[in-house]
């Protein structure tokens, strides 16, 4: 290899280049995992030898994975543990009800996300799968750990026997490994081993279709993920017959545009992602499933007229519905008059073009400044109030921009304010000890499951990252938002340590030299 990657950054293994040209895999100091892991070096390799490496790989990457399903499951048990312990504490109910009632779980999965920097998310079915690994499917983990089947493979069958009964998921179990391969002896790739099992689950479920439907539709839902470049992914989890219904219909709409509006330049996919915007979003209720009928954009024109006015030339940010739900978007002034063409950010999903931030705001109903000033809102209420008002609030969401567990993404707005210092063991109500949190990360802190301090930086505790840790000894830091406006204390904006308010008492009430909430003006232009 060309060079050590054993460097001054964390993780399990180093690899140390030998001179013939081979490396050895050895355990970083302080790794629980012994022994070594020697391959050539990939470039000396033939295209047959480099075959064989990549099944080699993929044998160690089972043996690993069933490594990691011992791991989190140890975990599970040691989190159902400290949950036992919360169970028995005064006032735990309110909280619990939060995770339905599974504490145990909700910690399990927040430790596993934590420590493999996953979402909770994949964290979850990393948690239910290696519990049915170390349970009824046993001899799925042992085919995982020689090697005989990949991890994929390996979580199929722990997804589609996840609702049977556990007297008959080992059996269902030994059942799929039977159809790991074809009749020819192929091993057959995730995908088609999926709907091989699948096909077997349904013939064999001892439960009627009907009441496995009761409980699935229990997990329905709709996700969000960001994509790069101003894009996302719009996703919902539906009974069958209604999200085929709304696909049809959407489908049909996006066939009838094009197939009666001359000129359409659009794709089939395009328009059904624009004709689905249109249902959501457009104020008189969606597009038309005909031609004849049209859509009303904000600025007035209608959908016929913004085709023809598309032919022949790009998709413009005019050609998307502008949304009648509510969004937050944090833009600079610089960029809000056009000075500038910094992005902006969308609450929620992340940096978006300026352009678009510009077209946002002339929509917006209302809009909030967020600046420095020697007359703004404190920054602390000391012990006279509980809750923050208004204004403090909404510095503090737009401070933190997430929940302020690491790794959670769920927006500020529709966050908790919580007191780091609770305030009934003499918590202030101020920007230092008030952080942004998700209901359920509120309640695992709540349950005093994860404790978060709020470090020191040079000006002050405002602004200061949050050490968490949590009953199993993981440390992990989180903090506000990476935003220039509260993480610069060179220009000043950090509140002064020891200035009061004038006419204010010992409350320690602090001037509005650090960032505030001005009035809610009409927006300039």
């Amino acid at each position: 290899m060309a060079a050590d990657v054993d460097s001054s950054t964390s993780g399990a293994w180093r690899a140390r280049p030998e001179t013939s040209g081979a490396v050895i895999l050895v355990p970083r100091p302080g790794s629980l995992l012994e022994g070594s892991l020697w391959h050539p070096d990939p470039s000396t390799l033939s295209g047959e030898d480099a075959r064989r490496a990549l099944a080699d790989i993929g044998r160690a990457r089972s043996f690993l994975a069933a490594l990691e399903a011992l791991a989190v499951e140890r975990i599970r048990l040691a989190s159902e543990e400290e949950a036992r312990e919360v169970a028995a504490r005064a006032h735990s109910e309110s909280q619990a009800e939060r995770f339905g009632g599974d504490v145990g779980r909700a910690l399990a999965v927040s430790e596993v996300a934590v420590a493999e920097g996953i979402s909770e998310f994949a964290a979850a079915r990393l948690v239910n799968s290696s519990e049915a690994l170390c349970g009824p499917q046993q001899a799925v983990l042992s085919w995982l750990e020689g090697g005989v089947l990949s991890e994929a493979h390996a979580r199929v069958i722990t997804d589609e026997t996840s609702t049977l009964p556990e007297a008959v998921a080992e059996e269902f179990g030994i059942e799929c490994l039977r159809r790991l391969e074809t009749r020819t002896g192929r091993r057959r790739t995730p995908g088609e081993f999926r709907k091989a099992v699948r096909a077997l689950r349904e013939r064999l479920h001892p439960d009627s279709i009907r009441a496995r439907r009761v409980r699935a539709e229990r997990d329905r839902g709709v996700w969000i993920r960001p994509e790069p470049d101003g894009m996302c992914t719009l996703t919902a989890f539906l009974p069958a017959e209604l999200g085929l219904a709304a696909y049809n219909r959407v489908d049909a709409i996006a066939r009838s545009r094009r197939d009666t509006e001359s000129g359409e330049g659009r794709t089939l996919p395009q328009l059904r992602a624009d004709e689905l915007a249109g249902l959501l979003l457009v104020n008189n209720g969606g597009s038309s499933e005909h031609s004849n009928r049209s859509i009303e954009h904000s600025n007035g024109s209608t959908a016929r007229e913004r085709d023809s006015a598309r032919i022949g030339r790009e998709v413009t940010q005019a050609d998307v519905p502008r949304p009648a739900a509510e969004v937050v978007v944090h833009v600079s002034a610089e960029s809000l008059l056009g000075l500038a063409e910094e992005p902006g950010e969308l609450e929620g999903y992340g940096p978006i073009d300026a352009e678009t931030a510009r077209a946002l705001a002339v929509d917006a109903p209302t809009w909030q400044l967020l600046s420095t000033g020697e007359n703004g809102v404190p920054l602390s209420l000391g012990r006279t109030a509980y809750r923050p008002p208004k204004r403090l609030r909404r510095f503090i969401e737009y401070r933190d921009g997430s929940c302020q567990f690491p790794g959670c993404l769920s927006p500020a707005s529709k966050a908790e304010i919580d007191h780091i210092a609770e305030w009934q063991d003499g918590g202030t109500t101020d920007a230092a000890n008030l952080q942004a949190l998700c209901r359920k990360h509120h309640a695992l802190k709540s349950l005093h499951l994860w404790k978060p301090t709020r470090l020191e930086t040079d000006g002050g505790a405002w602004d200061g990252d949050v050490l968490w840790v949590s009953p199993l000894g993981t440390r992990v830091l989180a903090g506000p938002a990476d935003r220039e406006l509260v993480s610069t204390s060179e220009k000043g904006l950090a509140p002064p340590k020891s200035q009061q308010l004038g006419g204010a008492d010992s409350s320690g009430l602090r001037p509005a030299k650090s960032p505030q909430l001005g009035p809610s003006d009409p927006p300039p232009f």
